[in-house]
């Protein structure tokens, strides 16, 4: 958990450790100074708040990922960019969204789904015990990697999402452009907690009914009434034991994620031998997008995009950090661990995903399509991302460089997760 704006991290005496609300102090000071909490939907092992992140040889995401002993499926209905949900017909949108997601989760998981008001859209999630199977399984597996199989689980989760909410627009497209549920199930995802306040209005996150979803402004008002309060005495309390929703939902979809992932190839990391702070030599996209005037959806996708092509195109880290703040406090956008995990360590993406219409959440989505800075010259054309339109030696020797051959068949059952989920024993 942390305040809003805090940042995740405690710095003292040169040491940088993650906050941590369990303890009393980080929550007064958190208290004393803040209005909106957040939580991850990780569960972590309690030794994850004593690493000096300070001294980490790793992306904070890996180690994230390495001390997740338990998640809580999480799906964000919001309204589209745009809207008010004080608008009846938005309202009901996200409503109607809201509750058949819960309909359709609580056919697997009957006690398991818990929803929130969130102050601005509607929080669906699945009580991470319900998962409980899959992490016995696979946390210690002898041949499956854990980093792996952490984010399949994680993008199995998101095609539910994406196959739910399809469904969802087919039998109500009235709906269509007014609500949207975010695909965004990561190592470092976050939620407002419960009875936090929202940033910018004055509502609390309130539970709400899974079988009746409807959104009351005056309860979720501030302050909250003491019948309100009681509502979270045994919220999140409540699971079952996770076999019908692991067997019979999400094992395709995890069979499809783990083939994704066993087929994923990973070039080495390369950057221009010369700074190339010439703009005139960038690609449009990355020339308009660091003129953007304002940057609403897609912003978090923009900022890890740019700050990987100044890594990728050799700008001193000190130069890209003043253009990466000029362009992210223009936005008034938040910005923690992006400029560090991106710049200098992750290639900025190919032409093909930036244009796409993949929209799904940061960091599995990467389009910034919707922005409108693609603007495509004659040498796009020729050039397979921002990076190689930059750097025209890089071009050129990427040309030159012979192809891999072709990867050798891998044996059948590829991408198949062969363990099934048994019923748990009766004691």
């Amino acid at each position: 958990m942390y305040g809003e704006y805090f940042g995740w991290y405690r710095r003292q005496d040169e040491i940088k450790t993650k906050w941590c609300l369990a303890e009393i102090s980080d929550y007064e000071l958190m208290v004393d100074k803040y209005r909106t909490f957040y939580w991850t939907l990780n569960v972590f092992e309690p030794k994850i708040f004593d690493i000096d992140y300070n001294k980490l040889t790793e992306k904070s995401e890996a180690v994230s990922r390495k001390h997740t002993i338990g998640y809580t499926f999480g799906v964000d209905i919001d309204k589209e960019h745009g809207k008010d949900i004080h608008d009846t017909e938005v309202k009901k949108a996200i409503e109607d969204m809201a509750q058949f997601y819960s309909d359709k989760l609580r056919e697997y998981a009957p006690n398991s789904v818990y929803c929130l008001y969130s102050g601005g859209g509607i929080y669906v999630m699945v009580h991470h015990r319900v998962f409980d199977q899959y992490f016995d399984t696979f946390r210690q597996h002898p041949k499956e990697p854990w980093d792996k199989m952490i984010q399949v689980l994680g993008d199995a989760l998101d095609f539910l999402i994406q196959d739910i909410r399809d469904e969802f627009f087919k039998i109500h497209p009235e709906h269509v452009g007014k609500a949207k549920p975010d695909q965004l199930n990561n190592s470092q995802r976050v939620f407002k907690t419960i009875f936090s306040i929202h940033k910018s209005l004055d509502y609390a996150v309130i539970p709400l009914d899974p079988e009746n979803i409807k959104i009351d402004f005056e309860k979720a008002s501030v302050p909250l009434k003491p019948e309100i309060i009681e509502l979270g005495n045994d919220w999140y309390s409540v699971y079952d034991d996770g076999v019908d929703f692991l067997n019979r939902l999400l094992k395709p979809l995890l069979n499809k994620s783990n083939q994704n992932h066993r087929l994923t190839f990973k070039g080495e990391y390369t950057k221009s031998e010369v700074s190339i702070c010439n703009m005139e030599k960038w690609p449009p996209c990355m020339r308009n997008l660091y003129m953007l005037p304002t940057c609403g959806e897609g912003m978090t996708r923009a900022l890890a995009a740019f700050a990987s092509f100044l890594g990728q195109i050799g700008i001193k880290e000190s130069q890209a950090r003043i253009m990466f703040d000029e362009l992210a406090d223009r936005w008034e956008a938040r910005t923690e661990n992006i400029f560090s995990d991106y710049f200098g360590k992750m290639k900025v993406p190919t032409c093909r995903r930036l244009i796409s219409d993949d929209n799904r959440g940061f960091p599995k989505g990467v389009s910034i399509k919707t922005l409108g800075v693609c603007k495509q010259d004659i040498s796009c054309a020729y050039v397979p991302s921002p990076y190689y339109y930059a750097d025209k030696e890089g071009n050129r020797k990427r040309l030159l460089t012979p192809l891999p051959g072709k990867p050798k068949t891998q044996e059948a059952g590829i991408g198949k997760v062969i363990i099934s989920f048994p019923s748990p024993s009766i004691q």
